[in-house]
């Protein structure tokens, strides 16, 4: 399976560039379409004995106690899905007894994959799209449509 992307003209990103010089292609990745949250739940009851509304109510549940246990600064192990934790830093500061809470920057929800997802993040391929832009005969709003490249 491959990640679908396409090419994007930007201001050249490399180190030591000159203000003004050429500017490169990129690529840029582009979902096909949403999985849903109801989408992914019924999946999960079809391959289940649970049914939908089963696998949301666990879901709406993992979610509550995940933020307690998070505001509790506790790091939320998921088994293979990865691990859960908020990291903060600050500013610095001379000595501790001149720090100060308003040196806090705001906090980040950090997310470690586990072993199946980390290993599909280092195995995937990617796959070019090209965009084609076209207008419909009745209206003057063009639509853009993907196309994936011939090889």
């Amino acid at each position: 399976m491959a990640i679908k992307y396409h090419l994007v003209l930007r201001k050249n990103m490399s180190r030591n560039v000159a203000e003004g010089e050429e500017q490169l292609y990129y690529a840029q990745t582009r979902a096909t379409r949403t999985c849903t949250f109801e989408e992914l739940c019924e999946l999960i009851a079809e391959s289940s004995t649970a049914s939908s509304g089963d696998v949301k109510l666990v879901v709406d549940r993992m979610l509550t106690f995940m933020a307690k246990s998070l505001e509790r600064g506790e790091v939320v192990q998921l088994g293979e899905l990865g691990n859960f934790q908020f990291l903060i830093g600050s500013s610095g500061s001379v000595t501790t007894d001149t720090f100060q809470s308003s040196q806090l920057r705001k906090a980040r929800l950090c997310f470690r994959p586990g072993t199946l997802l980390r290993t599909l993040a280092q195995t995937v391929k990617g796959e070019r799209m090209t965009l084609e832009t076209t207008t419909g005969s009745s209206s003057s709003d063009s639509s853009t449509e993907e196309k994936p490249d011939e090889l």
